[in-house]
């Protein structure tokens, strides 16, 4: 059955929690699950702007949720950082891979780090940061996915224009 929007970040939240209750090894255990939990968030934004989750395209574009931030190519890609956080907890040779695949993905994440070398601690901040990230994701996708769906109706071009407008800092009259 699929997750709905209230039942996803409590799952998240879940699996965050259990994760860092028992420190780096039970972080990685849930880490494929607190993915598949995003991933599966990111599908559900496609299919509800009309898209078919199943086509290699939009597949495509589920995964660049992660690897990019907004749609703006001066954007920072912040939302990629969820990954290297959670995978950062596996040690210095993980952390390493992360940042020769992917060098937005190698921030470090200490503070988390600490957290779960006490449990209740660890627990709270997993819970917090499954949670804060699915709900990100899932906003950064329904806009990645709304503003495709208005591209193919409008035209790209219109569209980063308008984007660009509705995000540009308001202009100040001296």
């Amino acid at each position: 059955a699929p997750l709905g929007p209230r039942s996803a970040p409590a799952l998240a939240a879940l699996t965050g929690a259990a994760g860092g209750a028992g420190g780096i090894a039970t972080s990685l255990a849930e880490l494929p699950v607190t993915i598949t939990l995003i991933l599966h968030a990111i599908r559900r934004a496609a299919e509800a702007e009309g898209f078919d989750p199943d086509d290699p395209t939009i597949r495509v574009e589920c995964l660049r949720v992660f690897s990019a931030g907004g749609p703006l190519s001066q954007d920072d890609g912040v939302n990629s950082s969820f990954i290297g956080a959670r995978i950062a907890l596996s040690g210095s040779a993980m952390q390493k891979v992360i940042a020769s695949v992917a060098p937005k993905l190698a921030a470090a994440f200490g503070q988390k780090l600490m957290a779960q070398a006490v449990p209740i601690l660890g627990a709270v901040a997993g819970a917090t940061l499954n949670a804060a990230y699915l709900g990100y994701y899932r906003e950064i996708a329904e806009i990645r996915f709304a503003l495709l769906r208005l591209s193919q109706t409008h035209g790209a071009p219109q569209v980063l224009t308008a984007f660009q407008n509705a995000v540009a800092p308001p202009k100040l009259n001296r």
